[in-house]
């Protein structure tokens, strides 16, 4: 198993192995985004369903029995000491809603360009292969299949695996930003929420 993978990284020349290195980094960021945002998905879920159930319970006081969700961490950020009315409530929801948004968001922009990076460096390794291709040609001509059928096996691996990792990548992003709009929806019903009790 070892030797096979030696042999097809060995194929696809240096590009292989940058294509290698980016497609862990992706997964790896694509796992611990997952467990962010089903962990945010849950606590949202759950915070919301408290929210709706305790009629009383007041923006200034909601933060304390929240549980980590986005709208806890929003209300935690807030400076109750400067909320006077609905409308300061509101400003101060919206403006630290925004703050929050590149740490839910995290590694997802970097995703979405390490899936479109990924076949570009699969044509990059084609373009490298057929290099040595035509190489092989100028000094020996037509002759050599051996050392041309190397340059065309680099250029073919590359492609296709720049595209078998590039695949789920995309479609991984996809359905993790699908579910943190989802997660920023309840947030924005739990502010929503918040803001007809008063403060």
């Amino acid at each position: 198993m070892n030797f096979e993978f030696n042999q097809l990284m060995q194929s696809g020349g240096p590009i292989m192995w940058v294509i290698f290195v980016v497609a862990w980094l992706a997964f790896i960021m694509l796992i611990e985004r997952s467990l962010r945002i089903v962990a945010w998905r849950k606590k949202a879920i759950a915070d919301q369903a408290l929210l709706d159930n305790q009629t009383e319970l007041k923006a200034p006081h909601a933060h304390q029995q929240l549980k980590g969700s986005p709208i806890a961490l929003v209300l935690g950020n807030i400076s109750w000491s400067e909320v006077n009315s609905r409308e300061d409530l509101a400003e101060g929801m919206n403006t630290h809603l925004a703050e929050l948004m590149p740490r839910l968001e995290g590694t997802l922009p970097t995703i979405a360009i390490i899936g479109s990076l990924l076949p570009m460096l699969g044509l990059l390794g084609t373009v490298m292969g057929m290099i040595e291709v035509f190489q092989v040609i100028a000094v020996e001509g037509t002759g050599n299949a051996q050392d041309m059928a190397g340059g065309i096996s680099q250029a073919l691996l590359t492609t296709a695996s720049g595209l078998i990792i590039a695949i789920p990548v995309i479609f991984a992003h996809h359905l993790l930003a699908r579910q943190l709009r989802y997660v920023l929806a309840v947030t924005e019903q739990s502010m929503h929420t918040l803001y007809s009790k008063g403060v």
